[in-house]
């Protein structure tokens, strides 16, 4: 499995000399850090071009400013930074069966499994990107710590992953880091 800024390349390695693409799948939104649990496959997406569906339309950079800065992108509803939770049941045609929004999009994250718990697993995701506009995701704040102690910034997402379902995959905590 191997995740980039455009999707995601599945690759046949039981006879590593003769490596076999399986499957390419497009699925823009950036950073692609993917890993793996039974029949699930989980997607880092921090980029804002990403879409909810997975379109390969994207969308467009935000403006530049005269001084060179980019400013914040417009809010849209179908645009998606989070993680993505794919079926790969049938792995010639991955298929996407939840996508949990953040409000920093995820950077890389951490697949955990709980012994204690076999009926889920756990994905801590790491934003390092802009935080989105509460317009786009409600409960997103770029404020500090001081002004609003419920901050995006400083803070890890947990999501807890429900096995049989995850479709029914959500943030379960976002505890602050610093």
């Amino acid at each position: 499995f191997q995740g980039n800024f455009y999707g995601v390349n599945i690759y046949d390695i039981s006879t590593p000399a003769k490596a076999k693409l399986v499957t390419s799948m497009v699925c823009p939104g950036g950073q692609g850090d993917v890993s793996v649990h039974k029949n699930l496959m989980f997607m880092s997406v921090e980029m804002p071009n990403g879409r909810l569906d997975c379109g390969i339309q994207g969308f467009p950079p935000p403006p530049v400013s005269k001084d060179g800065s980019a400013s914040l992108p417009a809010p849209s509803k179908d645009r998606f930074r989070g993680v993505r939770i794919f079926d790969i049941s049938d792995i010639r045609r991955p298929r996407q069966v939840a996508a949990v929004q953040t409000c920093r999009g995820s950077h890389t994250h951490t697949l955990v499994v709980d012994p204690k718990d076999r009926n889920n697993v756990y994905i801590y995701v790491s934003g390092t990107s802009f935080v989105r506009q509460s317009e786009e995701l409600a409960g997103c704040s770029a404020e500090t710590p001081e002004k609003d102690p419920d901050t995006s910034l400083f803070r890890i997402e947990v999501i807890k992953v429900p096995l049989m379902a995850p479709e029914n995959s959500k943030i379960v905590s976002s505890p602050r880091v610093f």
